[in-house]
């Protein structure tokens, strides 16, 4: 059978969702999980983490997203959240929210209230939510866009550019780096951050 030629773009070897596009009213704080499909535990050591906002290269009144960024724009690197596994569950332990434990081969995140004592398992508990350890989750500070150089108008939003990068630990073969999430964010008009 013949080679395709070179120039064939018919099998992406790398594929992806597409990109994403976050929309955020200007002062929100907001916290999203990500499911890294090409992993099992996001705890596991030596593992390297980076989510960036960038701003973009906006006008006031603009009608369209620009399509690049802003050179000397404002960079933002965002927290990024791992799960907090505390090991197997335990009757008598004493869970916070957003723990994580292990109950018969099924990893549950802790919802209910601080310091809460419950023997009920957490497959018939409604404070408990079934997870996965393969998620992560990024943070979106309530200053994001503040300091931009164009302010979001009424009806005028404005965007940055977003990636998120995982890379592996030194001890790799070869240390591979992903960029799983990427998009813009857009950032719009908000009369309550305007009062102070």
């Amino acid at each position: 059978m013949a080679r395709s030629r070179i120039n064939s773009s018919d099998n992406d070897i790398v594929s992806d969702s597409g990109s994403i596009l976050w929309s955020f009213i200007l002062g929100e704080q907001l916290e999203f999980p990500i499911v890294l499909n090409f992993m099992d535990d996001t705890t596991e050591s030596g593992w390297e983490y980076e989510a960036v906002i960038v701003e973009g290269l906006n006008v006031s009144a603009q009608e369209e997203p620009p399509v690049t960024h802003k050179i000397d724009g404002v960079k933002t690197t965002l927290t990024c959240r791992l799960p907090d596994y505390v090991g197997e569950w335990d009757e008598a332990t004493a869970y916070n929210p957003e723990e994580v434990v292990l109950y018969e081969d099924t990893y549950y995140r802790f919802l209910g209230e601080p310091a809460t004592v419950d023997a009920t398992t957490p497959d018939e508990n409604d404070d408990w939510e079934e997870t996965t350890m393969n998620r992560m989750y990024i943070q979106i500070p309530s200053t994001l866009a503040s300091t931009w150089a164009v302010a979001p108008l009424v009806d005028s939003p404005v965007y940055g550019f977003f990636e998120l990068r995982v890379t592996e630990p030194n001890t790799s073969v070869y240390k591979k780096t992903w960029k799983p999430v990427r998009g813009m964010v857009e950032i719009l008009f908000s009369p309550t951050n305007m009062v102070p």
